[in-house]
């Protein structure tokens, strides 16, 4: 028996088994896809997550994700570099680019470790999650039931393990439901007498298409690495052993960016983006991935006190997602994680307890995470739209929210003090409010922005985009 099951074995899943392992519980991983190779060199060609329909999408691990991991799990950082992964800081780069220099601050919290490219990225993961006491892996394990016991709680179920798809029955103290955003978990609580976990959803609406590069140096930085224009966005990443991406969303009604999903036109539009251009000279490697997003979402698994089943918690994306367009999810399911794992640790044969500190330590950092990101899709997403048809801004231009936001994306393109604090918020290292409050910064912000003309990355307005759509 061990004394936490986690359910799923991507990042999230064994970053938790790794930081509860350190705590000297017996951690066993159940993933229901194929085991990892078990050389990182076959990881991108070979290695299948079929339950991961993001797993050929680009993923990058903020600095915010690479200072939690470098405090907690190093071992996740030595893996990292062991298969590749390159040492990036975009903020000290686009800090090169500002009309005065970078200035005397200091850029080194901004400085990451990642690869755009997820199976090699996940690789270093399972490689540090092997080499953990403690912690057990077992693939192709489909979990298909809770096990419950006797409640501890009236009218809720109290989970003490798991069934499996060959008939196993697993029991442990907590299970840990890190299956991701299409986790099966809510369906089995409601199967096992509980209420089903609600959900908080607000729709997003953006399709990702995404093409891999390779050459023999990484695409020189000349701007943002994620760029708004008009009605689309480019993202383009850095990968590992010379190999990149670019990234290009729109909204799902936009039917002739259906399009890009040729490979020559794909090349065609990026080649117009002055700023990112070069990202698209390498070689090839591959077809355009194309993917929908899904809606911003967080499951309510405790309401008014009262857990949904006791014996159970939920981390990472199985609690709560966004819209990747900013490409946080790694790194806060690496916080959901750290801030969750103790109180796991502290309170594996207290259900009723675990229930309550999940809740607490879920709300005072992730849940603020979360809906800082959702803020963002609030203002993007109305924009796409109106450029796409035409029409006028869609926000109030005096909405404090709108103003603000748009008056700091602006001024960290002119001065290196309110570009380390956007870099704050990019990175997933401050929260927006918490660098919003601090003395000086609002009055800085305003005075760049207004002595600055509004910073527009350049390119192709929608009728000169239509055409190259052809």
């Amino acid at each position: 028996m061990a004394d936490v099951v986690v359910i799923g074995g991507g990042p999230t899943g064994l970053t938790t088994a790794m930081l509860l392992a350190q705590q000297g519980l017996e951690v066993l991983v159940l993933d229901r896809d194929e085991a990892a190779p078990e050389n990182a060199d076959t990881a991108w060609d070979s290695w299948e997550r079929r339950s991961v329909a993001q797993f050929r999408q680009v993923h990058y691990l903020q600095a915010g994700g690479r200072t939690l991991l470098e405090k907690h799990l190093p071992v996740v950082l030595d893996k990292l570099s062991d298969v590749g992964a390159v040492r990036f800081n975009i903020i000290e780069q686009l800090a090169q680019l500002l009309p005065d220099g970078p200035g005397v601050f200091d850029y080194e919290p901004f400085e990451t470790i990642t690869t755009c490219r997820r199976p090699v990225l996940e690789f270093a993961f399972v490689a540090a999650a092997r080499s953990t006491p403690g912690v057990e892996i077992r693939n192709d394990c489909v979990v298909t039931e809770l096990m419950t016991g006797p409640s501890v709680l009236e009218g809720i179920p109290h989970v003490v393990g798991v069934k499996t798809k060959s008939g196993e029955s697993l029991s442990a103290e907590v299970i840990v439901d890190a299956a991701g955003r299409r986790t099966p978990v809510p369906a089995m609580v409601e199967a096992a007498g509980g209420p089903r976990p609600g959900e908080r959803v607000e729709d997003a609406g953006f399709v990702y298409n995404t093409k891999f590069y390779r050459g023999p140096a990484l695409p020189e930085i000349r701007g943002d690495l994620l760029a708004a224009i008009g009605s689309i966005t480019i993202l383009t990443l850095p990968g590992d052993h010379g190999y990149w991406s670019v990234t290009l969303y729109h909204s799902p009604k936009d039917k002739e960016m259906r399009k890009v999903r040729d490979p020559k036109i794909f090349d065609r539009v990026v080649h117009a983006l002055p700023r990112h251009a070069h990202w698209a000279d390498g070689e090839s490697t591959g077809e355009v991935n194309s993917m929908a997003s899904t809606a911003n979402t967080t499951r309510e698994f405790v309401v008014d006190g009262r857990p949904c089943a006791t014996g159970l918690v939920p981390i990472g994306d199985a609690w709560g997602f966004t819209n990747p367009s900013l490409g946080r999810g790694i790194s806060l399911g690496v916080m959901h994680a750290v801030d969750v794992a103790p109180a796991i640790a502290r309170h594996v044969q207290e259900p009723l307890e675990l229930a309550s500190a999940w809740q607490r330590d879920t709300q005072a950092r992730c849940m603020a995470w979360h809906d800082a990101t959702v803020q963002f899709d609030r203002v993007r997403g109305p924009e796409v739209e109106a450029f796409r048809l035409g029409q006028p801004d869609p926000h109030d231009a005096h909405d404090p929210m709108v103003a603000g936001f748009r008056a700091f994306a602006s001024a960290s393109h002119y001065d290196a003090q309110v570009l380390t604090w956007f870099g704050e918020q990019l990175s997933c290292i401050t929260l927006p409010m918490d660098v919003a409050m601090r003395d000086g910064v609002f009055d800085r912000v305003i005075e760049v922005a207004g002595k600055n003309p509004e910073y527009v990355t350049p390119g192709p307005d929608r009728g000169e985009l239509e055409a190259l759509l052809v």
